[in-house]
């Protein structure tokens, strides 16, 4: 067994990668262009591909686990991470301990972080070091009873949803405007909070991961004349979700210690969705002020996600949400695949 970096060896290279996603993620699609943007275009990536391991057997390449790299901020301190993903051992050679092999390899040699885990790869990464920081908590909210009672008729009658590329974005929405340039945001400060983790949001980061192409991605900020503080934010998107069109809240950072910007995010983000007239709103959050105002508003949790890293962050590992540690949808790749695998990338 080969257990090996891509950055140690010339025979395996990105299209080696993109080739066995194509096998094993196939209702996907094609990975060639997804991969270039994660581990080429990432502006986090040193293009030495030291983040990507596989394994061989015989000559056959089995398994492999992709990290992303990436950045937490601290006190406006930056810390590198690397994000976990496609962690996967061909159906063949399962059952031997690979996985558990690959899993020891790769946790020794970097700073891991992942969200989004099976129970047994949850299991496995702490039995390998890997420490519970968080969770990431999953809401949705209808709109109103009438869109619940629309969404019985448009599905009892097979009508088709309109494409959620035909929506036009208003240029602003409460106390928000949309974000045509990254130049536009306002980010004098690493951090928006003090004494709480949370993952990279420069405009490095934000033109990587919101502009890569064009109306893919709506960012709004506040209208703020505070030029020493980052502005709030969020980033939104209509999706297709349980047959109708849903409003996607992809990421959002405000100060904690202010009730009211998060209050004043969502009432923005309500008024949107009743103007594009979608069904409902999708949220995560990672905060336990962040759900105690979701929950008061009605949002219904849908899905509790550990979030486990190798990090010696100072902080007891936990099972509850927490106010320390600040992540959100864009943070992992759970964002570009759809509800039912597909790809959300292009």
């Amino acid at each position: 067994m080969n257990y090996f970096k891509f950055s140690e060896q010339e025979k395996n290279n990105l299209s080696t990668i993109s080739q066995f996603n194509n096998h094993c993620f196939k209702i996907r699609g094609n990975h060639t262009a997804y991969d270039q943007y994660r581990f080429i275009d990432n502006p986090f990536s040193d293009k030495s591909y030291d983040f990507l391991y596989g394994v061989e057997k015989d000559d056959k390449y089995i398994a492999q686990m992709l990290t992303t790299p990436g950045a937490l901020t601290f006190n406006e301190n930056i810390i590198p991470a690397f994000w976990g993903q496609d962690y996967i051992v061909l159906e063949e050679y399962r059952g031997g301990g690979i996985g558990k092999g690959l899993s020891d390899f790769y946790l020794k040699k970097d700073y891991y972080i992942a969200v989004g885990f099976s129970e047994k790869s949850a299991i496995i990464h702490q039995k390998m070091g890997a420490k519970k920081i968080g969770y990431l908590d999953f809401y949705e909210k209808w709109g109103s009873n009438f869109s619940k009672l629309k969404f019985i008729f448009q599905r009892g009658l097979k009508i088709k949803a309109k494409s959620t590329d035909l929506y036009t974005l208003p240029k602003s929405i409460g106390e928000f405007e949309l974000v045509e340039s990254v130049e536009q945001i306002q980010l004098p400060n690493l951090n928006w909070n003090k004494n709480t983790i949370e993952t990279i949001r420069n405009k490095e980061f934000l033109k990587w991961r919101f502009f890569y192409r064009k109306n893919r991605y709506f960012l709004y900020q506040s209208k703020s004349t505070n030029k020493s503080e980052n502005n709030i934010y969020f980033v939104v998107k209509p999706y297709f979700y349980k047959g109708v069109n849903w409003l996607r809240v992809i990421d959002y950072r405000y100060k904690i210690d202010k009730k009211n910007q998060f209050e004043l995010l969502l009432n923005a983000i309500e008024k949107l969705r009743n103007e594009l007239n979608l069904y409902g709103i999708l949220i995560s959050s990672s905060l336990e002020k962040s759900n105690q105002i979701l929950e008061k508003n009605n949002f219904k949790i849908t899905n509790h996600e550990v979030v486990l890293s190798t990090y010696p962050f100072q902080y007891n590992e936990t099972n509850n949400t927490n106010n320390f540690f600040m992540i959100s949808f864009a943070d992992s790749d759970m964002d570009m695949h759809s509800n039912q695998g597909k790809f959300n990338y292009e």
